[in-house]
């Protein structure tokens, strides 16, 4: 069976994967690394979170990380959204992951050989250098990592703050990176412990992933004050428990990105003082995430708004910032260049500020022979190709795409380590753009039941300034399984055969969200932007042309037929959204839906050798999540137990069981 190498993974073309013909979901589009969110979210929707973790790690090398700090521009896609709110998706991950460790499974990683006989040497271990070697051990290309810090994980370590991210749950995916033979030499500062040009020789490829490990001073009058503080170093020491000197109990911070709230988050933590944001945007323009901005209002954290700093107020000793106001950040070209009122100001008192305002990389390890500098510095880097003008010599992560979140920092990383093989005559190739399935039309989404969306537990806010433990305590199993069941299962419904359909425009009839569509000929398709993958029509189908992308009839008829035989006796057939079993010590196969089931396959259970069929069913006040699924249910039970009658056995082999749907699904 043919392969193909996507996002630097190795996996069969049995399944539609990113960049074949059919849509994929605008989930999977959206992630940066096309993470196939919606196979991992049916899985733990069935409770399999090791199975799910195992589909997350097929495109993502730190799962834990990435479920806990992702910016999730998943969620923003979600055609969820459309109906009531977005699937918890980057939640779900961390769902996944936990589950699976709580198991003691899917922590193992897969033996490794590195037949190229290659060796790469890459400069930096945050996520892009992470992800680059994850991905080229896995290529047969052996990665060496050279870390000038005492651990690995670049401002994963460093910058991120343990109630984020705690630092264990980084360790465990730099470990299983580990396994998989990755050397990381940390303590090895490149320029300082290793020439750049002895890298060169001694390695076939060099992949700089340095990221951008210094902050941007503010050059204004008072710069110089010793109270005047940088955010990266203040952060480096908060996250290696060292004592930072000049801090007072009246904090400002300048600057309104994800670093700043960090920096601020942190600084109310260890003094317990007033700290105060000073930003240019206006509240509504913070580059900072949403749900950061509300987590450091919820801690106590102020902010100002469209000001921007003029001086630091001070002799020898500082005394507080004075501002300006801004009256427009970017111009009419959407470009940064903030405009101000000069006379407009006023001071905010403060004995201590730290400056975010930016961050920058670090080159200076690069020799005047080595890849070329444009003019502010930065290297001169082929997007494409993940090239520098100097052969072999490769860039990825925000030393060379500015800052930005860490799973686009994966996404560098992994396209890099597409390109080094392929320098290295891997026969690897760069993976398609996938392309989305559009948003739910009006007149479907009005038939999905709300459900209301699982929200994280966090601790007090209170409770939470008192130290630096994880904030967010995660979802948990039953709540993970609930928000997962919400999931819409988009382009992965019905698809037909022409060859076999027979025009009869039944599944016309029976669909309830209008996806199948006729025409002077006949059918005409089915609308994958209207499908809900519910399974009525392909039940209903008499000449068997239609099926179902995922959990189809083989793969039902499989599932049954192992089910049987590892459990023997009773069968329980039922659905993502109950609440309990009917049958507690059967044998037990979930289904987004107990309509996708047919007379043929509640039979095929018993002659699988099946003692007892349950099918459990809803209300028929209560759809569920599918409209007039429990209708379809109920007719094939019927149906199976007149066709038992008929050749003399007991109607009852196949029961129906009447079962509560979850309360989100209820809408409760």
């Amino acid at each position: 069976m043919e392969r193909e190498l996507t996002n630097g993974i190795s996996r069969s073309t049995a399944r539609p994967v990113p960049g074949d013909a059919r849509l994929r979901p605008p989930c999977e589009v959206a992630c940066p690394i096309h993470t196939d969110a919606q196979r991992y979210i049916q899985m733990v929707a069935e409770g399999k979170n090791a199975e799910a973790l195992g589909v997350v790690r097929e495109t993502n090398p730190m799962p834990q990380v990435i479920g806990r700090i992702c910016a999730h521009p998943c969620e923003e896609a979600c055609r969820r959204g459309s109906v009531d709110e977005p699937i918890a998706i980057c939640n779900l991950k961390r769902v996944a992951s936990d589950g699976a460790k709580a198991a003691g499974l899917g922590y193992e990683p897969p033996a490794v050989e590195f037949t190229t006989g290659k060796k790469v040497a890459i400069i930096g271990s945050g996520p892009s250098g992470l992800a680059a070697a994850h991905d080229l051990a896995l290529m047969g290309v052996q990665p060496v990592i050279f870390e000038k810090q005492p651990e690995a994980g670049g401002f994963l370590r460093t910058g991120i703050l343990n109630y984020r991210l705690p630092k264990d749950i980084l360790d465990e995916d730099i470990d299983y990176i580990r396994g998989l033979g990755v050397e990381i030499r940390t303590g090895a500062g490149v320029g300082e412990d290793i020439k750049f040009d002895d890298l060169v020789a001694e390695y076939d490829a060099v992949l700089i992933a340095v990221g951008l490990s210094e902050s941007r001073p503010l050059p204004i009058p008072g710069a110089d004050l010793p109270q005047v503080l940088l955010a990266v170093p203040f952060l480096e020491n908060v996250n290696a428990g060292r004592e930072t000197e000049g801090l007072g109990k009246e904090i400002i911070v300048i600057g309104g990105g994800n670093v700043a709230i960090d920096v601020a988050r942190s600084a109310k933590r260890i003094t317990g003082g007033k700290v105060t944001m000073v930003c240019l945007e206006a509240d509504n323009e913070m580059p900072a995430h949403d749900w950061e901005i509300a987590d450091a209002r919820a801690e106590g954290i102020e902010m100002v708004c469209s000001q921007g700093p003029n001086a630091f107020v001070g002799e020898g000793k500082l005394e507080g910032l004075q501002i300006k106001k801004c009256e427009s950040v970017f111009d009419e070209h959407g470009r940064f260049a903030p405009t101000f009122c000069e006379t407009e100001l006023s001071v905010i008192p403060g004995d201590t500020v730290i400056v975010t305002i930016g961050q920058m990389s670090n080159l200076s390890f690069l020799p005047d022979t080595g890849p070329a500098l444009n003019q502010r510095g930065i290297l001169i880097f082929d997007r494409e190709q993940c090239t520098t003008s100097q052969r072999g010599i490769f860039a990825s992560g925000e030393v060379v795409t500015g800052p930005g979140a860490a799973v686009n920092a994966l996404a560098s990383g992994k396209r890099a380590a597409i390109a080094v093989a392929r320098y290295l005559g891997v026969d690897v190739s760069f993976s398609h753009e996938p392309v989305a399935i559009a948003e739910v039309p009006a007149d479907v989404s009005e038939k999905i039941k709300p459900a209301a969306r699982r929200q994280m537990p966090v601790r007090d806010s209170d409770e939470r300034l008192k130290d630096f433990e994880e904030v967010e305590t995660g979802l948990g199993e039953v709540d993970g399984r609930c928000e997962a069941s919400r999931c819409l299962l988009c382009g992965s419904g019905a698809r037909y055969s022409e060859l076999k359909c027979v025009a009869c425009l039944t599944c016309v009839r029976v669909c309830p969200y209008g996806a199948p569509w006729a025409d002077k000929d006949g059918l005409g398709g089915i609308d994958a932007g209207k499908c809900q993958a519910c399974g009525i029509c392909f039940t209903q189908c008499p000449a068997k042309a239609i099926d179902l992308t995922v959990v189809s009839e083989d793969d039902l008829m499989a599932s049954i037929a192992r089910t049987v035989t590892a459990f023997g006796g009773e069968l329980e057939l039922g659905c993502w959204y109950s609440q309990s079993r009917v049958a507690p010590d059967a044998g037990f196969i979930s289904l987004p839906c107990t309509s996708r089931l047919s007379v043929r396959m509640l039979l095929h259970a018993l002659e699988s050798g099946a003692s007892k069929v349950f099918v459990a069913v809803c209300s028929e006040d209560d759809d569920g999540h599918f409209v007039h699924g429990h209708r379809q249910t109920r007719a094939a039970v019927a149906e199976s137990q007149k066709a038992l009658a008929e050749i003399g056995l007991d109607p009852e082999l196949i029961e129906l069981r009447l079962v509560a749907v979850k309360k989100c699904m209820a809408g409760k």
